[in-house]
Parts: C-alpha cells; structure tokens; sequence
C-alpha cells in the first residue's frame, strides 16, 4: 500500500503581522495492489482519495493548550508545526523547530518533549506509540531523536502521520 499526501497550508495573520490562523487542506491517495485469487498472477491497482481540512486558530489553541501540561506557546506551535505537516523545510525552519521542542536544552527531543506538542494535534497519541514512531528513526536506539533522527521524521512524513493519526 502507497499513501501520497498533497498538503495545501494558509496561513492568516493579524495588522501586526501575527499569524490567527492556520488551515491545512490535505489530499490523501492510497493505491493497493492485489493478487488475483483465482490463481493467476493478474494484479489491480485501485486508488482511494479523501480529502480533508484542518484549521486551527490562535484562540482555538489557546483554550486547548491552557489544559495541557508543559504546553507551548502558540507562535512556538506554528514553527514546529510547519514541517511535521508539510514533510518538507526551508533554510533554518528544521533546526528552529528541534530547538523549541527540545526544552532541556540536551541536543535531543525525549518522548516527553515530543508529548508538549502533539497531543494539541492528535489527542489519542500516548507514549506508547510516540515511542514506536520515534524507533522507525532511532539510529542509535535510545529512544530520542538527535537532530538527523527528526530531520529524518519530516521528511519521511512520520510527523505527518503521527499528526493524521495513521497509527
């Protein structure tokens, strides 16, 4: 199975500049391949499409977040947001986006620091199954993600996932 993602972002912001709202239109493609089962080798591709959207706004989010633990900032949630959802960065965002989720300043993001932005996004995701998200990029198997390890979930699209709820 073969999952495409075409992801559309709008971003609104205020007189000052100040990003009120985010909206993520995403188009979903999955192919399938099956085998025939009458014993031939004949295989069928067949393709589903959704699409959906997703919009969020500043004051959205701050009543979401005021009962979350260790939650961040709006403006901080928009940095990191960009490139878990679009798979994909330009110049500085990657690294920008790692040092706000990387709150003890230890050169990786631990499972809990990962927890202070997702669940804003995925309500349903628990440790369990950062964790399991965080080992299909775990290099050196410590449970963390070192810069390349999240650079290597943007562009995998494991953030995106995660955020979609493709468990």
């Amino acid at each position: 199975m073969d999952l495409e993602y075409t992801v559309t972002e709008i971003v609104s912001r205020d007189g000052r500049g100040q990003v009120v709202q985010l909206d993520y239109q995403f188009e979903e493609t999955t192919t399938v391949e099956t085998t025939s089962s009458a014993g031939m080798a004949r295989q069928n591709r067949e393709k589903r499409s959704r699409s959906y959207d997703a919009t969020i706004t500043r004051d959205q989010y701050k009543n979401f977040s005021s009962r979350q633990k260790n939650a961040l900032s709006f403006d901080s949630f928009v940095i990191v947001l960009r490139p878990f959802i679009l798979g994909f960065y330009a110049g500085e965002e990657l690294e920008r986006a790692f040092n706000i989720l990387d709150r003890d300043h230890s050169g990786k993001i631990h499972v809990n620091e990962l927890g202070s932005f997702l669940p804003i996004l995925n309500e349903s995701i628990d440790d369990v199954a950062l964790l399991n998200y965080i080992r299909k990029i775990d290099q050196d198997t410590d449970e963390n993600m070192n810069f390349d390890e999240f650079r290597a979930l943007v562009l995998r699209g494991i953030g995106r996932d995660i955020i979609c709820n493709h468990l």
